[in-house]
Formats: structure tokens, sequence, C-alpha cells
């Protein structure tokens, strides 16, 4: 899997990372398939923080996405394997 991150300010790179996996039974796991890029990702390529949050490098960038289910936990019931999905940023897996 391929992986954008910042390794610096005005530094990006695509990198090699890991492929993810279902870990705990509440999880679903998202074939990422398109992204958006927000003010928050620009200001974190731009100076390598919005007011105190301040990037740890390297750091993944864009949260804003949408994709395929291509995995379900066993305690998830409302989605399944194939269902297209819009992630929300500010909602934590305990929604």
């Amino acid at each position: 899997m391929k992986a954008v991150v910042l390794t610096g300010v005005e530094r990006i790179q695509l990198r090699d990372a890991p492929e993810p996996k279902i870990q705990a039974d509440a999880e679903v796991l998202v074939k990422i398939e398109k992204v958006g890029i927000c003010g928050s990702d620009v200001h974190y390529y731009k100076t390598g923080r919005i007011g105190s949050q301040v990037v740890q490098y390297p750091y993944r960038v864009v949260h804003e996405c949408s994709g395929v289910v291509a995995a379900v936990g066993a305690a998830r019931s409302r989605v399944k394997v194939g269902d297209k999905v819009a992630i929300d940023p500010a909602v934590t897996g305990q929604n």
C-alpha cells in the first residue's frame, strides 16, 4: 500500500506502508478511492501547524475521503463489504 506523508514544511513523499487489517470487532476497513484536500492539509503542508496543533513528522495527510468497505468486524451490522461510504473525520469509531 502507498501513503502520502509530510516529511517537513513543504516536503511531501509517497511511501510504502503496511496493509491495514481489522484488529477489533467494532472496526471497518475501507479501501480509499477518493480524497479531498482541506484547509487543514494546506496549513500542515505550508507551516507544519494550525494554531497549537503542531505536526509530528512523518505525518499522514488527507482525512476527508470516501471508498468501499473491504472488510467488517464481527460487531458491525450496519455496513457490509462492498458498501460505498464517506468518512467523516469528526466522528470516532465509538459512534
